[in-house]
């Protein structure tokens, strides 16, 4: 008996004839068995370049990967690995048994087209129909960047969202009553429909499944892809990151809200909490800002700032600059700077709940945004005016809380309507906005 540690791409046979046998990895998710495809092909490549005339057999959980081997097994027994149901693929690796891999793609490339079609034809009529609408919208609004689809039918839960010539699609995480099974076949309707329903090529679409995310979660990455594109909204460019991180750079339900920015910000001083990758910073330098302050606790984010300023041909600075980014926690910031600094201009939009090792205990926005309201109304100048936003879904706004906290009348509007974009239309609690300005 004798032990060897080697890659699969450089095993050989000892000689003569004989039986391999092989278990490899099969997985559970989507995303697994797609990444697990080449290993099933690279191993069946070996069997035919090195192994004719012998038996082998291989043991999985999904069959239909081992389809990717080419070779036609002999005989298959059923078996169970724990509950799972599992299949031992028998094999002659004699070349009569050699299957076409590019035409056995293509056979079931096409059957699961078709069986996509017949089974998700109510997802794919419903892209089509969204599209029409409100692609024409978008086009006739010059908005390059949008929410196409968002779970309107529920057992297709994704968010797919237009970026320019390329599509962000994001699973909800189904609930644990729904069958794991059935959810991945959906999800692979979705990934089959999509191409030809929206006339894409598959290279150009990302796929990502969205969960809540706490603390660091929401900061780190997601893959090491790197790539990057630019987008356009109104005068202002952008760069965005479809496969790398959580969220892409860009909110696309902020889009009123940082047009708003721009158009209230000539001549003003422009102070944006919880920056993130100041795309509003840059709308409001673009309007005309006398200057912009972007603060968030995040370095990633804030070097995506900095490469968005300058983009836009705005250089951020040190100390004394027009324009600049600060790292910091924005809570212990606003503490700090009580009669050290003015603005007229004051966005602040915080997370909806962090656990963030690098801030003193929680934030919950239900439970805090009082008091970070009051402190971020003491570096308000008089007339200026505070936009406040949360993505918290049922948010309550404690407004009798805040004038406690502050002491003085507050004139609060709620502005959710009017800065709720068209494609997000069906789902009117994607954000809540407020501007709040101190009383007379």
């Amino acid at each position: 008996m004798r032990f060897e540690e080697r890659d699969l791409g450089r095993i050989e046979a000892p000689g003569g004839s004989g039986l391999l046998i092989v278990n490899p990895p099969y997985g559970e998710r989507l995303g697994d068995i797609e990444s697990l495809g080449a290993t099933y092909a690279l191993l069946g490549d070996q069997l035919k370049r090195h192994f004719k005339g012998w038996r082998a057999a291989l043991f999985t959980g999904n069959p239909d990967l081992g389809k990717r081997m080419g070779l036609r097994a002999l005989r298959r027994n059923h078996f169970y690995n724990g509950a799972l149901p599992c299949v031992l693929l028998q094999f002659e690796v004699e070349a009569e048994r050699f299957v076409d891999r590019e035409a056995l793609d293509r056979r079931d490339a096409t059957r699961a087209l078709e069986r996509a079609r017949s089974e998700g034809g109510a997802f794919f009529n419903r892209i089509r129909k969204n599209q029409r609408i409100v692609g024409k919208w978008a086009r006739r609004e010059g908005v390059s960047c949008y929410r196409l689809y968002d779970a309107d039918i529920p057992e297709y839960a994704v968010a797919v969202d237009v970026y320019g010539e390329h599509l962000h699609v994001q699973e909800y995480k189904a609930p644990g009553s729904v069958d794991e099974e059935k959810a991945r076949q959906r999800l692979e309707h979705v990934r089959l429909l999509l191409p030809p329903a929206l006339e894409i090529a598959p290279e150009k679409i990302a796929f990502k499944t969205r969960m809540r995310q706490r603390g660091q979660n929401q900061y780190q990455r997601q893959a090491s892809r790197g790539e990057w594109l630019q987008v356009s909204e109104g005068p202002a460019r952008f760069w965005i990151n479809l496969y790398d991180y959580l969220d892409t750079g860009l909110f696309l339900d902020h889009r009123p809200i940082r047009h708003l920015i721009g158009e209230m910000a000539r001549g003003k001083r422009f102070l944006n909490l919880f920056c993130y990758t100041a795309t509003a910073s840059v709308h409001a330098a673009l309007g005309g800002a006398a200057s912009t302050l972007s603060v968030d606790l995040s370095t990633t984010y804030l070097d995506w700032g900095r490469r968005n300023l300058e983009l836009n041909g705005i250089r951020p600075g040190e100390h004394g600059a027009p324009h600049r980014l600060l790292r910091a926690d924005c809570r212990e910031w606003l503490q700090r700077q009580r009669g050290k600094a003015s603005f007229d201009l004051i966005f602040v939009d915080p997370p909806t709940f962090s656990t963030s090792k690098r801030m003193d205990g929680t934030w919950d926005v239900q439970r805090d945004h009082p008091v970070l309201l009051r402190d971020a109304l003491a570096l308000l100048a008089p007339g200026g005016v505070l936009l406040f936003s949360t993505n918290l879904r049922r948010f309550r706004f404690e407004q009798e809380a805040l004038a406690d906290h502050c002491g003085e009348a507050l004139v609060v509007e709620e502005i959710s309507r009017q800065t709720l974009p068209r494609d997000f239309e069906r789902n009117p609690r994607i954000h809540h906005c407020f501007t709040i300005r101190r009383g007379s």
